[in-house]
């Protein structure tokens, strides 16, 4: 009786050891879990079969919370990614690490590490774990800087070669020549003000393209905002001795939008189709629902200008392209106008479409989403 005393004593300590370490694992995943779930980075846990098993908060919110029991390819579509996972899971490498860019409504490039789990469990159960770095910034700072110094350089060279020839001109042969001081003066503010509207227009880029990955959250009455800006353009309108005629359907619905956003890209677009028409003609705007597709509105900016080269078209909205360099920077341009105005409209997941023929005008269109009712 004494020993089988023992034995159910015996037995009761084992189960009552193993409950506590059972507790003890449940503790130390939940920990882990916690952790994980505290990083700003996307991590994911794959089983042999490169089955997602855990995915932190960070990498629910950017591949969706229905991440977790989908195959890994499904979830990030790249062969990259498989082969990686392949050969950590293989026990081929301890840790893989690569770049890997991403299609998106932006283009998204991630820092990622693949490393093995539990060098001991081989096979079936073998494990890896998935970090997914945003390192986005980083290379389109480094791409605005490459850009910056080889067209900004470029940009800047002419205006300030005529400053400094004014300047030298004006110390020496028209020192004075009062006529002469005042039409000099007059060429250097012209250059002046355009360097001043190219670093605006500079700012205004990087801020844009810094922010474009976050859509905006407000909604915003177009109606408004077109009669605001062909209100504002009015005088410029007079200038170039054309007429800006405005047609908006009725009840027009709602979009989701910054309000500064959208009137720099109307204003952007307006104020090109005037400049760009010919003198006594009509720049006319169309806002209406898009007959093609629910849920979306198509406002439309038709001038009647000298027309595109359809070769010209897909590289517009690119910084500092211009079909025609002087008649551009005699109106007053930086070439960064419809870049600006492409970055608005991938920020409010928008999109710009050009149609144009030689000798008929252009039509700008730019496409929103409607905003959802409740």
């Amino acid at each position: 009786m004494l020993s089988g005393f023992f034995l159910i004593e015996n037995t009761r300590d084992i189960r009552q050891h193993f409950a506590q370490e059972q507790r003890a694992a449940v503790m130390l995943k939940k920990s882990v879990q916690t952790i994980l779930n505290g990083l700003s980075v996307a991590v994911f846990v794959i089983d042999a079969k490169q089955i997602i098993r855990f995915g932190n908060i960070a990498a629910q919110e950017r591949f969706g919370i229905d991440a977790v029991e989908d195959d890994l390819l499904s979830v990030i579509p790249a062969k990259e990614c498989q082969k990686a996972a392949e050969r950590v899971l293989k026990n081929d490498e301890t840790t893989v690490s690569l770049e890997l860019t991403l299609q998106d409504v932006v283009p998204t490039t991630f820092r990622m590490i693949v490393t093995r789990l539990d060098a001991e469990l081989t096979g079936k159960k073998a494990r890896a774990i998935i970090s997914l770095e945003d390192i986005s910034h980083i290379r389109e700072a480094e791409q605005m800087r490459i850009d910056f110094v080889a067209n900004v350089s470029h940009e800047l060279r002419s205006p300030l070669t005529s400053l400094s020839g004014f300047i030298e001109t004006l110390q020496g042969a028209a020192k004075d020549d009062p006529i002469a001081r005042e039409r000099f003066l007059d060429l250097m503010l012209n250059d002046a003000q355009r360097m001043s509207r190219l670093i605006g227009d500079l700012l205004s880029l990087s801020k844009l393209q810094a922010s474009e990955r976050v859509a905006p959250q407000e909604t915003v009455n177009l109606d408004t905002i077109l009669r605001r800006v062909v209100a504002s353009l009015e005088p410029i309108s007079n200038t170039e001795e054309t007429s800006i005629v405005l047609f908006v359907s009725d009840n027009l619905p709602m979009v989701v939008g910054d309000a500064d956003e959208l009137t720099q890209v109307f204003q952007n677009l307006i104020e090109n189709g005037i400049k760009y028409s010919k003198r006594g003609t009509e720049v006319i705007i169309t806002a209406e629902a898009d007959p093609s597709h629910d849920n979306q509105l198509r406002i439309s900016v038709r001038d009647h200008g000298e027309g595109i080269d359809p070769q010209h078209i897909p590289r517009l909205t690119e910084r500092f392209y211009r079909i025609d360099k002087g008649r551009s920077r005699d109106m007053g341009g930086t070439g960064l106008g419809l870049a600006i105005v492409k970055h608005i409209l991938i920020r409010h997941r928008a999109y710009l479409h050009i149609d144009s023929n030689l000798g008929l005008g252009s039509i700008f269109s730019v496409f929103l989403p409607v905003a959802e009712t409740e």
